[in-house]
């Protein structure tokens, strides 16, 4: 299986690599397919939410009857079920944030040859980059290949520690968050998106050590954005642009997950072969689709301020 890749230089099997795959929403469930239709066997996955009605009509694996459930196991019973003929595939699930899945479960980044990243804001980024950034041993640690959407745009980056620009060194390219003044926010609100911002404060202000879904947080913060500008006379407030204000959620094309996707896993196949070391190799693609179909291929410096790269 898999002879197509025997004609490459450095000849490291899929079947022999082992992947982290953190985060398994739209993107993630089309990279793990992609992963194992590529030969991949040995894929630890992990997230900390759950299924959601809209999981089932949007990503392959999510069945009616599983909403409530922990997406990794899930996810990782039910493609195992689906790619029964894939020999020797070993799926484990994870439910746990990225901050402290290492420490949680006493796993090491040595423990992995690739870190995939299919994560959806950028606190989480961050704090899966700072980790790889940061392991006591360079040799050892794995690279970092980070990807997103976003309708019809999309891009994945390959990062290797201490070689290539990392995620921290392009903080600016992402959009910043708007800080709120809270006197104004609460007191003196003039727009609906006052009101959100107010109550994600509150929530955070009253939220329990109990675990929430993503759509659960939204859905609260919705409702106390309500109750604050209907007080004040506001309208305007609605659950969709609760959810690009705090859940940072844009458009969903399934058509661009799984372009993206496909991107991330030749990446990974790429650096398994070793053409990394080429010349002419860029570790940054960009996909555009929503004027006509155009990609780019480019390479990153690294930021001479960065915490992690200037060390």
């Amino acid at each position: 299986m898999n002879n197509q890749y025997k004609s490459f230089e450095k000849n490291i099997d899929p079947a022999n690599c082992k992947v982290l795959l953190v985060g398994v929403g739209g993107i993630g469930t089309e990279i793990l397919k992609c992963l194992v239709l590529s030969g991949f066997r040995r894929i630890d996955i992990v997230d900390y939410d759950f299924v959601e009605i809209s999981n089932v009509s949007r990503q392959l694996f999510f069945r009616l009857g599983d909403e409530g459930k922990s997406k990794v196991h899930v996810l990782a019973a039910n493609a195992t079920k689906h790619f029964k003929s894939a020999k020797g595939l070993e799926i484990r699930p994870f439910h746990s944030d990225i901050s402290d899945f290492f420490s949680k479960f006493k796993v090491s980044p040595a423990d992995y040859n690739i870190v995939l990243s299919a994560l959806d804001n950028i606190n989480a980024r961050r704090c899966l980059n700072a980790i790889i950034m940061t392991y006591s041993n360079p040799k050892d640690s794995p690279v970092l290949i980070d990807s997103g959407t976003e309708g019809f745009n999309g891009h994945c980056r390959l990062i290797i520690p201490k070689k290539t620009s990392c995620y921290e060194c392009t903080m600016g390219l992402n959009v910043q968050d708007t800080n709120f003044p809270l006197c104004e926010i609460k007191e003196f609100p003039r727009t609906p998106i006052h009101c959100i911002a107010y109550a994600n404060f509150i929530y955070e202000e009253n939220k329990n050590d109990g675990q929430e879904s993503k759509n659960q947080r939204i859905s609260k913060i919705y409702n106390l954005a309500l109750e604050h500008a209907k007080y004040f006379g506001i309208q305007g407030v609605t659950l969709e642009l609760t959810q690009q204000i705090i859940g940072h959620i844009f458009p969903t094309l399934l058509s661009t997950n799984t372009i993206i996707a496909s991107c991330v896993v030749s990446q990974a196949i790429k650096y398994l072969k070793g053409f990394e070391k080429e010349k002419d190799f860029k570790s940054y693609f960009m996909y555009y689709a929503q004027t006509g179909i155009y990609s780019s291929s480019f390479e990153i410096q690294k930021d001479e301020n960065c915490i992690f790269c200037k060390i």
